[in-house]
């Protein structure tokens, strides 16, 4: 094998001193500015400058003769000896005694074509044109570090990216796909083969990682998670400048068009040029590149096809390396900065995966479509976007030879071996199976994974709530897990806790049994969704100031089931012994129950017909979010059945929608409804999220503001067995102070109508909402480490006498994990 390693080197060696590396930069002689995307011709070949007027070319010969050439600039030639490693090309522009009108032509000539490429997008779009098509793909995908002259792939999370880059690993992984697209279903991928070098078992959701968009043509497209203005939308033109470069002499030619950001600052946004064929203007070629914290750059090439007379995309290749600073580049729904590739800065990531990377570190992947069938019948029916087939992960070597379009080159065989090494020796996938533990609520010890939101909490009832809790993992049985809690009140002095098991019938449906039995309190008036529920919370602002609990003891059996990618689904009997913290009693027939037993079966749903999945061999993985999202849950009571006491019907519908925007400004809606029916108990109907303590004094009653909680109303002001509520957030695009302090203007306005039958039956007074409860907030977010400040005001029907009473100054938090 060492012999082996040194003649490849040797080769390597070789081909080195053979060719000549000349580095330079092309600019405007008069104002030093870099010339975007200029032509240099050499040896026959043509090749075009970086956004910065950077280049890089290799030379074969002794002596060179090159030419650069910019539309409006004078040509030059220069010859170049090998000796020569950089170069500095000062173009000058050209003087000519143009009439104002041809001035004017000249100037809109480029917004002239631009129009008619948005005007043919419907008979220049694939996605558009056809009804249907599928073909094959091969993706590689490599980081490395360029000191090493080794190519690298990464397959893997958010957090298995920057694992691998902060640790110095190589990383290597390629991939077969079909991808097939109808009008109807959009475009789907069928996972056919998937190597990740190093790693035992796959990591899979690096297939969910957009890292080449299938086209330009799309309104926006994503990046790594990020949306970038599309050059050919219909708004493009607030967007981007456009300019003429040049026109190609080939075949089919092309208008070579330039275009640039005109407000990157609001609308992310690429630099680059476009291929545009002379007759169709459908796109021929691209290339998009940024400059800023990282090196973005993204070449695009398309197949024409002349009996359908549409160009198709053929190739892409994105390449990302450490940048100098200025700008920003989104990556992972965050910030890339000194070449750290990771979803966003965060506090997770700056303590688990802290320093520098070395800033010749790249990330590059190319990818490559072939065997393209159009109007093809075949389809893939499923509803989600990323189908794993079983087969994927035991592929041998003759599939991979059969369907890669490119030879694995020496270099990448070196960096697959040395990724192997690296991963085992560094236990990077025990690292990332740590990190993916801690984003999720847990810290993994051993075989337990403790509940990181057990450990401490605090409330008006219990005082400092300490405990301890989790589940087993992997470690004890892949067939079923063990979970549980144990908490103790300092205030109330009692021990709460809960003992269960989840069995997993199939892992591929997620069909879980689950058992399990708990004593705790519960907020008088609160509902839980058993579907769509985020467990894990390291702040919970309503908590601390809750003071009406009431007491159960609970057993419980539940079935979970998905069916399809989109539809979540539990259906759960439970038996519950209720007591009260204080003193309230339940009037009903001549009686009073201050205790009683309650015998449920509920039903819950988590429904996401807009979102996308990755669908593996064993599980389904939320790669997308998509909105609006359906929460919904019926719970029937019975009287008389395990010794109920009570017949009733609770019914609630979430729903949650959001809109994110180009230049960064977001606007969240959520619209939620509840119903009771029958014989309810006050600890068993619906409050709206109240969230200010009922002291006097704005700052005796400073908390923490919650998500989709009523500021200035007080707790236990209000009771419903129905009601209707709406809240919507209008957030303004980050306010850019610093990379790590980007605070977040916000506008709220939440609205809550309700009513209450047989109020009579409840020992406590309280208020109905029957007139519509309203109130108005404003919010500064994410000041610093996720700390902000708001404030919100109360008025209409339940407005009190003073201002004071009115207002609510809050703390709000924000964590990025």
């Amino acid at each position: 094998m060492r012999y082996s390693f040194l003649l490849i080197f040797l080769l390597f060696s070789g081909i080195s001193f053979a060719q000549q590396e000349l580095q330079g930069r092309i600019v405007n002689e008069q104002t030093g500015e870099p010339l975007a995307y200029a032509k240099m011709e050499y040896e026959n070949k043509e090749n075009l400058s970086k956004i910065d007027g950077s280049f890089s070319l290799n030379l074969t010969k002794d002596k060179t003769e090159l030419t650069f050439s910019y539309i409006g600039f004078e040509p030059q030639k220069f010859t170049v000896s090998k000796e020569v490693e950089y170069i500095r090309v000062k173009l000058t522009p050209k003087i000519e005694a143009l009439k104002p009108v041809t001035i004017s032509s000249e100037k809109n000539k480029p917004e002239a074509i631009i129009k008619n490429a948005i005007a043919l997008k419907p008979q220049n779009d694939p996605e558009k044109r056809l009804k249907s098509f599928n073909f094959k793909n091969y993706n590689k995908f490599i980081i490395d570090n360029e000191a090493n002259k080794l190519e690298m792939q990464s397959d893997s999370t958010n957090f298995e990216l920057s694992t691998v880059i902060n640790s110095g690993a190589s990383y290597f992984s390629e991939k077969i796909s079909r991808f097939y697209f109808s009008q109807k279903q959009g475009l789907k991928e069928e996972v056919l083969a998937l190597k990740n070098a190093g790693f035992e078992k796959p990591v899979y959701e690096i297939l969910s990682l957009s890292v080449n968009p299938f086209s330009l043509y799309h309104k926006d497209f994503n990046i790594f998670e990020t949306d970038y203005a599309g050059p050919l939308e219909k708004s493009s033109f607030k967007n981007y400048d456009f300019k003429i470069l040049d026109t190609t002499s080939s075949a089919r030619p092309a208008y070579v068009i330039y275009f640039k950001p005109k407000r990157q600052r609001a609308v992310a946004g690429l630099e680059g040029i476009l291929y545009l064929d002379t007759q169709s203007y459908a796109i021929q070629q691209a290339k998009a590149q940024l400059l800023g914290a990282v090196k973005l750059e993204i070449d695009q090439e398309y197949q024409y096809f002349p009996e359908k007379k549409l160009w198709f995309p053929k190739t892409q290749k994105t390449t990302i390396r450490p940048g100098n600073g200025g700008k920003s580049i989104s990556i992972f729904g965050g910030m890339i900065s000194s070449g750290t590739l990771q979803k966003k800065e965060s506090i997770l990531n700056n303590i688990l995966a802290p320093g520098k990377t070395d800033p010749n570190l790249y990330l590059t992947t190319t990818s490559t479509n072939f065997d393209i069938q159009l109007n093809s019948e075949e389809s893939l029916n499923t509803s989600a976007e990323i189908v794993v087939i079983p087969e994927a992960k035991s592929r041998l070597e003759d599939f991979w030879q059969k369907n890669r379009t490119e030879a694995l080159s020496n270099q990448n065989k070196i960096t697959q071996e040395r990724a192997e090494r690296l991963i085992k020796e560094k236990e990077i996938e025990e690292q990332i199976s740590f990190k993916n533990s801690i984003s999720s609520g847990y810290y993994p010890v051993g075989f337990w994974d403790f509940s990181l939101g057990k450990f401490f909490k605090f409330n008006n009832y219990e005082g400092i709530r300490l405990g301890f809790g989790g589940k087993t993992n992997k470690q004890i049985s892949d067939d079923f897990s063990l979970n549980g809690y144990l908490v103790y009140g300092t205030k109330d002095e009692v021990f709460k806790y809960n003992l269960g098991t989840s069995i997993y019938l199939n892992k591929a449906t997620e069909t879980d049994l689950k058992f399990n039995y708990t004593r705790d309190i519960v907020e008088t008036g609160s509902f839980h969704y058993l579907q769509g529920k985020n467990e894990f919370s390291i702040v919970e602002p309503r908590f601390v100031n809750i003071n009406f609990f009431y007491e159960h003891r609970t057993i419980s059996s539940g079935l979970t089931h998905r069916f399809g990618s989109d539809f979540k689904t539990e259906f759960r009997l439970s038996k519950s012994d209720i007591s009260q913290t204080r003193d309230y009693s339940f009037l009903l027939n001549g009686q009073e129950f201050s205790e009683y037993i309650l015998s449920e079966a509920t039903f819950s749903f988590l429904w996401r017909p807009f979102a996308k999945f990755l669908k593996t061999p064993n599980a389904t993985k939320l790669i997308e979010k998509g909105y609006p999202k359906f929460t919904g849950q019926i719970t029937k009571g019975f009287s008389g059945v395990f010794g109920g006491d009570f017949d009733y019907t609770k019914f609630g519908l979430l729903v949650e929608h959001e809109i994110k925007r180009l230049n960064q400004s977001r606007t969240e809606i959520i619209l939620e409804g509840n119903y009771a029916t029958g014989e309810v108990p006050l600890t068993h109907l619906f409050h709206s999220l109240p969230n200010s303590p009922s002291r006097n004094g704005i700052l005796s009653r400073f908390s923490v503001a919650g998500r989709r909680s009523f500021e200035t109303m007080y707790y236990n002001e209000f009771f419903s067995d129905k009601q209707a509520m709406l809240h919507i957030k209008h957030q303004l695009r980050p306010i850019n102070i610093h990379r790590l302090v980007q605070p977040e203007l916000v506008f709220i306005s939440r609205h809550v109508i309700g009513d209450i039958s047989n109020p009579e039956r409840h020992s406590i007074p309280f208020k109905s909402l029957k007139e519509g409860y309203h109130e108005f907030g404003i919010e500064l977010q994410k000041i610093i480490l996720g700390f902000g400040l708001g404030a919100a005001y109360r008025y209409g029907p339940y407005s009190l006498p003073t201002f004071d009473e009115n207002f609510a100054f809050k703390f709000t938090f924000h964590l990025d994990i």
